[in-house]
């Protein structure tokens, strides 16, 4: 069955960019544009490599045996930030870690120049579940789509705890936008909903729970049943 359903689904609720996400079948690919400076990087597509394993390590989705990537800055968070650096024909440590769907990265790219990537793999179906520990997560979507995370009927998080909040960076102005949690029921703050700011991008989101409870964001999308 083509995923033009899914371009047309996620359209429908505004939460694709359409011009940079084309997707047939369960295989897709999306370009993801990085600025100068530093980005936040998800990938919400299941990838592979060469010899069709699975493989959403950072030296298979960003392959750097030339040295395409010399100089760059990568920072994946596990509570602590994990360091990589591109050099003249690969990464420094290995490129060994995950950017799997739901998980970001941080990004430097060291140039003035802006770089465009391009991720190919297959499209995520659900319920899917990112897990968002005490403290902050940094994290996207784990289907690729974009907008207001609360209003529509795929990314759907409707279940935030009082006094979360979510910081979107912006790489063109440097600056983070910041929502916050208030209220009971929960209601975010008057910059309105959180807005994840584009497919492949991703935020740091704060899971403020004093009682070290786990929080889960589920999203939810079948090829056959957007």
């Amino acid at each position: 069955m083509l995923l033009s359903a899914l371009l047309g689904a996620l359209g429908s609720v505004s939460v694709m960019a359409q011009t940079n996400v084309y997707s047939l079948n369960a295989v897709g690919y999306i370009n993801v544009t990085l600025s100068p400076g530093f980005n936040i990087v998800s990938c919400p597509l299941l990838c592979t490599d060469p010899t069709g394993a699975q493989d959403n390590t950072l030296s298979n989705l960003f392959v750097n045996t030339n040295g395409q990537y010399k100089g760059w800055q990568v920072y994946g968070w596990n509570g602590n930030y994990i360091n990589d650096s591109g050099t003249r024909g690969g990464w420094a440590d290995g490129g060994n870690q995950t950017i799997n769907p739901g998980q970001a990265i941080w990004m430097q790219n060291p140039s003035n120049i802006t770089t465009t990537v391009t991720f190919v793999g297959t499209v995520p179906t659900g319920p899917l579940t990112n897990v968002l520990s005490p403290g902050y997560n940094l994290i996207g979507s784990i289907v690729p789509a974009s907008g207001d995370i609360v209003t529509n009927s795929i990314m759907n998080f409707t279940n935030a705890f009082k006094h979360d909040a979510v910081y979107a960076y912006n790489p063109l102005t440097t600056n983070y936008l910041d929502y916050s949690a208030a209220g009971n029921p929960v209601n975010w703050n008057a910059d309105g909903d959180p807005i994840l700011p584009s497919v492949g991008g991703g935020f740091w989101y704060f899971n403020a729970t004093t009682a070290n409870v786990t929080n889960y964001w589920v999203e939810n999308y079948s090829v056959s049943n957007p």
